[in-house]
């Protein structure tokens, strides 16, 4: 069976408000990793 891992990554409210959310999901996929799940919470 494989190894997976999982990998949790918050921004911040400051990242949220200066329309950085996608700009820091693309980076995370460059690098290999691959979105499962999102949630927003206020």
């Amino acid at each position: 069976m494989a190894n997976l891992e999982r990998t949790f990554i918050a921004i911040k409210p400051d990242g949220v408000q200066r329309g950085l959310v996608g700009e820091i999901i693309k980076r995370f996929e460059q690098k290999g990793f691959r979105l499962v799940a999102m949630k927003f919470l206020r």
